[in-house]
């Protein structure tokens, strides 16, 4: 964080993995807001980590799955509601709490006086079959009621995919695989090629449903429908040869 914040002067999240208790989660934001670091993100959907085949397969485990780091797990796994409250009673920064993926948590958030609720199912990595960001969205907004701001991420491929998002009452979408995948093309030019990308997608396809701007987007404009085809972690780009990767069905 000492390196990202002084980077630049725009608004910036930090995101917290929990190592050690309240006091240690203390120590993390002062030490953000020192680096200029206006936001605070706890993540809450990693109690334990996921059973990731791919990773099994190709033998790799991130850092903190290492040596003292991943014994110090198991306060990510006690991460609890008292938790939030504290940090809340602590601290002077917008709080998000990331990971929440049911309308009851999504009011128990709120509830405890969550700045931003964070719709997200950790990339589906986490539990099988569990359910989709946008499927559970409209019901966590309702549950919000338009006391926080709500973030989601999940397959956030196209400009239509944040349209739909949008749509569905989201705030504000982010984005992971496909910033990854900019980043591996062509690193920061290559970012920058895909936010542009991205924006003109997002542009195009509101002009072409009769939107002029954000405010105007809403439920109306999105209808639940049977896919077309078998989703693949590719799905979006039907010009790349997906035949290596069937075993990802």
């Amino acid at each position: 964080m000492e390196v990202v914040g002084p980077a630049t002067d725009a608004p910036k999240v930090f995101q917290l993995y929990v190592r050690g208790d309240d006091d240690w989660i203390g120590d993390q934001v002062k030490a953000a807001q020192d680096s200029g670091f206006t936001m605070f993100c706890l993540t809450v959907d990693t109690a334990i980590y996921s059973r990731r085949e791919r990773d099994i397969i190709k033998r790799w485990a991130p850092s903190s799955r290492r040596g003292r780091l991943n014994e110090s797990r198991e306060w990510q796994a006690a991460l609890n509601w008292d938790n939030i409250k504290t940090f809340k009673d602590r601290h002077d920064i917008p709080l998000i709490v990331k990971g929440i993926a049911t309308a009851e948590d999504a009011a128990t958030a709120v509830e405890h006086g969550v700045d931003v609720v964070y719709v997200s199912n950790h990339g589906g990595r986490q539990l099988d079959h569990g359910r989709g960001t946008a499927e559970v969205l409209p019901e966590i907004v309702d549950a919000v009621g338009g006391k926080a701001e709500i973030v989601l991420d999940g397959g956030i491929m196209r400009g239509t995919d944040v349209i739909k998002a949008l749509a569905l009452g989201a705030t504000a979408v982010c984005i992971g695989k496909l910033q990854g995948l900019a980043l591996a093309a062509g690193g920061r030019a290559a970012i920058v090629r895909m936010l542009e990308l991205l924006e003109g997608e997002i542009m195009t396809s509101m002009a072409l449903t009769g939107l002029h701007n954000f405010g105007e987007i809403g439920p109306e404009f999105v209808e639940e429908a049977e896919p077309v085809t078998d989703p693949l972690v590719l799905s979006q780009y039907t010009h790349i040869d997906l035949s290596p990767l069937e075993y990802e069905r």
